[in-house]
């Protein structure tokens, strides 16, 4: 995915001032050709292909269905309703949020403000939760399966008075030695082939019973699967019925194994993680199996993933609409 939309911004901010009129005005001129030139898209109501042109709505083309009668814009029921942004700004985002960029990056190349930029990040990443549960990932031959701890995080908000804890400053390590409350624990399996599943539902070590949720239903009953001879990986065996091998009883280190017995990708993924979590200044705890489904879509991908969850969004055969409610409302881990 290429946008070039920071480089139109910084020519215009160069430009002399006679000649930005000229330039806004055949900036028009090519929204409007654009409309004109783009094919009708189908009714996102009834599906027909029976549609007129219906004038323009805030800028975007408007349709009337012939056969239901319903009206509707291009983006009707794709995660950019509502948006007044375009494709560029859109796709911009999107790249964004993969490469890990910071919001403060983004807005400088988009000229959007910073809470639009995090609204738009998060529709995105709603996007990509809400394909996941549809089709959820399911890792099978050999995977390896581990936990892995970040800080729990409360940025963006104030700690109440009453809170069990205090506020810390962000790099500030946890009041207590080990794995504790104050962690937040992301089960993690990953098949060596690349596919990924990250997804937190506990504070400190995952019972047996949590690891199950995540994993229960997406691990073949073929696979095989290594860890660091958790017992609650054992009983996910047993769950399953896959075969769980310790890498430790087969002669591996604490480093994490060796020769074939080795949970060196999982542990390349938290690597991973972490990386990107350190990036980002930390996430909030809320939004963190958002985060954690990108970085397990993210994690040795191709350069075609932005194209690809562009593509995503903009489809229009289901509702996908996400209000800037939902961004702060909906599919929140609270724990």
């Amino acid at each position: 995915m290429k946008t070039r939309i920071s480089e139109l911004i910084d020519l215009v901010k160069k430009l002399p001032e006679e000649c930005v009129e000229d330039a806004i005005e055949y900036i028009r001129e090519k929204a409007v050709e654009s409309r004109k030139d783009k094919p009708k898209r189908p009714c996102p109501h009834c599906k027909s292909n029976r549609v007129s042109k219906y004038g323009v709505k805030r800028g975007r083309q408007r349709y009337r269905c012939n056969e239901c009668r319903k009206t509707f814009v291009e983006t009707t029921n794709t995660v950019m309703y509502h948006s007044h942004s375009g494709e560029a700004v859109w796709k911009q985002v999107v790249k964004d949020t993969v490469d890990g960029v910071p919001l403060d990056e983004t807005t400088e190349t988009t000229g959007i403000s910073h809470s639009t930029a995090f609204r738009m990040r998060h529709k995105v990443l709603l996007s990509l939760e809400s394909e996941e549960d549809n089709w959820p990932t399911v890792i099978g031959d050999v995977c390896e399966l581990d936990d892995t701890y970040v800080l729990e995080s409360l940025k963006g908000s104030k700690i109440r008075d009453d809170y069990w804890r205090k506020p810390r400053k962000h790099g500030a390590k946890a009041q207590k030695r080990g794995i504790s409350n104050e962690y937040i624990g992301i089960s993690t399996g990953i098949q060596r082939d690349g596919k990924a599943i990250a997804e937190a539902v506990s504070r400190a070590t995952p019972k047996k019973e949590e690891v199950i949720a995540v994993f229960g239903d997406r691990i073949n009953e073929s696979a095989l699967v290594l860890c660091d001879g958790s017992a609650n990986f054992d009983a996910l065996g047993e769950h399953v019925g896959c075969a769980v091998i310790n890498v430790y009883e087969e002669g591996g280190s604490k480093k994490g194994g060796k020769g074939f017995y080795n949970i060196n990708t999982a542990n390349s993924f938290h690597s991973f993680i972490k990386k990107r979590y350190n990036q980002y200044r930390g996430v909030a705890t809320k939004y963190l199996n958002r985060y954690n489904n990108l970085f397990s879509k993210v994690f040795r991908s191709d350069n075609n993933l932005p194209d690809r969850i562009f593509n995503t969004m903009s489809c229009n055969y289901a509702n996908r609409s996400i209000s800037v409610n939902d961004v702060t409302s909906l599919n929140l881990l609270r724990i």
